[in-house]
């Protein structure tokens, strides 16, 4: 497989969980899969020196205990400064983000790993959406997008993404929560090779409603898609209890859970791996995932960051990319 990174905030840890990922990483995987990166030869070199990791430019070529990674150069110069909100750092980010995903639209790439950004550079930067989410659908046409974060032990669906939480209950509507099902467990088919998906449905509201007491969301809107999924032959259940689907450990028994809101969903799903959590958008036309944290300015430059969801992110990204062509309906 051929993947390819965007480089993220060159303010953030992206850089560093990358370089520290490679370090890790199987040698085997670089005999199966090659990796390049959309970056400024220089600006990479300006990173990695500053955080004292070992690293060789050479020709176009990043080499990081012997293994490959091939530099496709942005035309942009910066000169890092870890932990600052900056227009150009976003500039250095947006750049590579646009090459990167053109890579991949043009079949060049088989999957795109994207490193973190920062929402607050990127809108200095005229970047008019509210993620690198909304910005791969719009590029690749694509109208079903769903959200996935997962680790070795949970997938988690959102009905709802990066909105506020009072504007949650308004964009619940059957034609939404049918729509996540339906490219949930396809996803789950396609992306993950789980033939026959078992997928949890989270309540809106506390005590899914308390049968209309707390809410009626659950009554008026998920239990009728429920029923509706359920008749269609699909293994669908719910809506259940958040707080005690979670914590008498029923999530364990599904291969996927929709959460109505991102916090619902993502606090578990981050508490049974701190550091492993994948992103991945399904619903493209081609393979994306990330690490499921963000640029972290407060530790940017101090080499302490943890790289295993970055590792996570390489890996899970192959697979999905395999599972793909192995998928027979």
């Amino acid at each position: 497989m051929k993947i390819i990174t965007s480089i993220g905030d060159p303010n953030g840890i992206g850089l560093e969980t990358f370089a520290k990922a490679i370090a890790e990483c199987d040698q085997n995987f670089f005999i199966n899969n090659s990796l390049a990166i959309a970056a400024s030869p220089k600006i990479i070199e300006d990173y990695l020196r500053k955080i004292n990791f070992p690293f060789i430019i050479e020709n176009d070529f990043l080499l990081i205990d012997g293994k490959k990674i091939r530099i496709i150069e942005i035309e942009k110069d910066y000169e890092i400064e870890f932990g600052k909100i900056s227009k150009k750092s976003a500039e250095i980010a947006l750049s590579s983000l646009e090459l990167a995903t053109d890579k991949v639209l043009s079949k060049e790439y088989n999957a795109l790993v994207t490193l973190p950004i920062s929402k607050n550079a990127m809108h200095l930067a005229g970047f008019a959406f509210p993620g690198h989410t909304e910005y791969l659908a719009m590029k690749d046409g694509a109208e079903d997008i769903l959200m996935i974060l997962f680790n070795d032990s949970m997938r988690v669906a959102l009905a709802t993404i990066h909105i506020p939480l009072k504007d949650v209950s308004s964009q619940i509507s059957k034609k939404l929560i049918e729509n996540r099902l339906v490219n949930f467990n396809k996803s789950l088919r396609y992306d993950f090779a789980i033939n026959y998906p078992k997928i949890a449905i989270l309540g809106l509201n506390p005590h899914s409603g308390e049968n209309g007491d707390i809410g009626i969301e659950e009554i008026e809107i998920i239990e009728p898609v429920i029923e509706k999924m359920q008749k269609s032959g699909n293994s669908v259940y719910g809506p259940a209890p958040a707080d005690s689907f979670f914590a008498r450990n029923d999530w364990k028994m599904f291969d996927g859970i929709l959460a109505m809101y991102h916090d619902q969903g993502l606090i578990p799903m981050k508490m049974t791996d701190k550091q492993g959590g994948v992103n991945f958008t399904a619903g493209l036309s081609f393979v994306r995932t990330s690490p499921d944290h963000g640029t972290a300015f407060n530790i940017a430059g101090k080499n302490v960051a943890d790289s295993k969801s970055t590792l996570k992110s390489l890996i899970w990204a192959e697979k999905i990319a395999s599972n793909r062509i192995n998928f027979k309906e």
